[in-house]
């Protein structure tokens, strides 16, 4: 038995010994399979590898071959400043700003008249008018450079661009210029080429009455249209008659009829606005003696004979908004919107996420803020005598709009006020002494608030008991800031007649600008005529720190590099 047991034992040590050497030899097999296919891995990497960075090469090379073949274009230099000046000419009260070229700098229009009779056989006969004729100019907002010029047959009252799709450009924008009679021209922003004109055959005896208002697509056509107001010269005793056009913006043509309105308050101007209620409804507002307002949608069935109607319309025309329809006259199809007084300016305010917003309305002793759907007043304010438009902006954090009104308090004096938009309360006001020729202030955003722009001069112990010979003096620029409430920079001043100004970003977040259009009026004696740029940190640089009451510890430098280094948003 015991021999039996030691033979097995061998036996299977022996198998054991076997096993292992198979056991070795299929793990020196696998080993070298696994290596071959390892060495095949990393020649495939390889290979990759090479493969990907060849095509980056060739990639590289493509790029910058064609940048060499097909430079991109180069961006003109913005100027900070530039003068342009027309000599022997006269001027429109008028500046209006948009990007003509397409190069994201914002262009100046104005328009004027060319007196110099050695011109008489140039622009005006050239476009077969008589000399001299009222022309549209638009300058470059880099440099002053004269991008297009054309002549009018009749005195400019109001030109309006950056309307998209104006007759029929799909992938571009017009402007439409107003004259004093008759005139309504729309011409392509780019060129100054006639898109279309307004043929008056159908009404003689009228007059343009103020800007187009732009109107939603009430044609199906995919283009903005407008609506005209014109005054009839066939006046019967006290009463005005006012005809109201609805016009095409891709053809120029009539949208239905002739809309009469018959009025024996005066009608403002320039105070017709479309608002929109919280429900989405277009209205028509204006100023006849009180503020008035019609429905668009009645004003679309009145000329046409219909109601607007179809799917590609805006859904604000095919409906009404039931708190309005309670207010409106069913007669008349009218809603008295603000009845107290007799109404000098009309102005919507916008509000962030409510399509009604708000209603300012100045009177010539009140300011009156209403609200846009229920118009109830929110705030109201007396006043001496309010000289212009409010300008609204951000002098507080609360991110409401306040207003910068200018208020004559006696001749040649005025206040200027900033009032709190939520309270009507003052927030902030200077007297200053002023002409009757002192253009309208201005205001532009900055970061978080606003800078207000105003002119006038500082009553001083030289100069305050000077008041009637204020017009011959020298008109001054002004600029406050409510981070320095006590301080306004003086930024300019001038003996010229300064037609019109305003400030605006030339260049999206990049840079303000003041621009100022001086020279004479149309009726005067012709003079040189010039369109002025001037970048509101040069100004800063070159103005003179003027401290009211208040205290501020910061001295005249540390000021100015303060306003120096504010961003400025659209």
């Amino acid at each position: 038995m015991t021999e039996n047991k030691d033979l097995d034992a061998e036996i299977n040590t022996l198998r054991n010994e076997e096993v292992r050497k198979q056991d070795l030899i299929d793990i020196s097999k696998r080993k070298k399979i696994s290596f071959k296919n390892l060495t095949r891995f990393r020649q495939l990497s390889r290979w990759r590898t090479a493969a990907l960075f060849l095509v980056l090469f060739i990639c590289l090379v493509v790029v910058f071959a064609f940048s060499f073949i097909i430079p991109c274009p180069v961006r003109p230099v913005s100027q900070r400043t530039w003068n342009t000046k027309f000599e022997d000419a006269v001027t429109y009260p008028l500046i209006t700003l948009w990007d003509v070229n397409k190069d994201k700098v914002t262009d100046v229009l104005f328009a004027f008249k060319d007196m110099n009779s050695s011109n008489i056989n140039g622009l005006c006969i050239t476009e077969g008018l008589s000399f001299p004729c009222a022309s549209v100019a638009v300058l470059s907002g880099t440099n002053g450079s004269l991008l297009w010029q054309r002549g009018l047959e009749e005195d400019i009252q109001h030109v309006q661009c950056g309307i998209e799709k104006l007759g029929g450009e799909e992938e571009s924008s017009g402007c439409l210029i107003i004259g004093q009679l008759q005139l309504i021209t729309a011409v392509d922003s780019y060129t100054g080429e006639t898109l279309w004109k307004l043929n008056m055959s159908f009404a003689t005896s009228v007059s343009v009455m103020g800007p187009a208002l732009i109107l939603p697509d009430l044609d199906g056509d995919d283009v903005e249209d407008f609506l005209i107001f014109f005054r009839s010269h066939q006046q019967v005793g006290s009463v005005m008659e006012l005809i109201l056009l609805l016009l095409s913006g891709r053809s120029g043509n009539p949208i239905g009829q002739l809309v009469h309105h018959n009025t024996s308050q005066g009608f403002v101007h320039f105070s017709p606005l479309v608002h929109i209620t919280n429900t989405g409804v277009y209205y028509v507002l204006f100023i006849q003696g009180t503020v008035q307002g019609m429905a668009l949608r009645d004003l679309y069935a009145k000329a046409t004979g219909t109601q607007p109607q179809g799917s590609n319309l805006n859904q604000g025309l095919l409906k009404s908004d039931p708190e309005w329809e309670k207010m409106t006259d069913q007669d008349s199809r009218q809603i008295e919107i603000y009845r107290s007084r007799t109404a000098h300016y009309l102005q919507r305010v916008h509000v962030l996420g409510n399509n009604a917003g708000k209603l300012l309305i100045s009177t010539s002793n009140m300011i009156e803020l209403l609200d846009g759907q229920n118009l109830q007043t929110i705030w109201s304010r007396n006043t001496t005598q309010i000289r212009c438009p409010p300008v609204p902006g951000y002098f507080n954090n609360d991110g409401v709009f306040d207003f910068l009104i200018e208020d004559v308090i006696e001749k040649d004096r005025k206040k200027v006020i900033i009032v709190d938009g939520n309270s009507g309360k003052t927030l902030w006001e200077v007297e200053l002494m002023f002409s009757e020729n002192s253009p309208q202030a201005s205001s532009v955003n900055t970061m978080s608030r606003s800078t207000f722009l105003f002119w006038g001069e500082l009553a001083t112990e030289t100069n305050s008991s000077v008041i009637a010979d204020f017009t011959l003096k020298k008109q001054y620029l002004y600029m406050v800031h409510p981070s320095h409430p006590s301080i306004i920079l003086e930024l300019s001043n001038s003996t010229e007649n300064v037609v019109a100004f305003t400030t605006a970003l030339f260049e999206r977040s990049r840079h303000a600008c003041n621009v100022l259009l001086k020279g004479q009026s149309v009726g005067s004696e012709p003079g040189t005529v010039s369109i002025t740029k001037q970048n509101l940190k040069e100004a800063i640089n070159l103005s003179t720190v003027r401290r009211l009451k208040g205290n501020d510890d910061f001295s005249d430098e540390e000021i100015k590099q303060y306003f120096y280094r504010m961003r400025y948003s659209s």
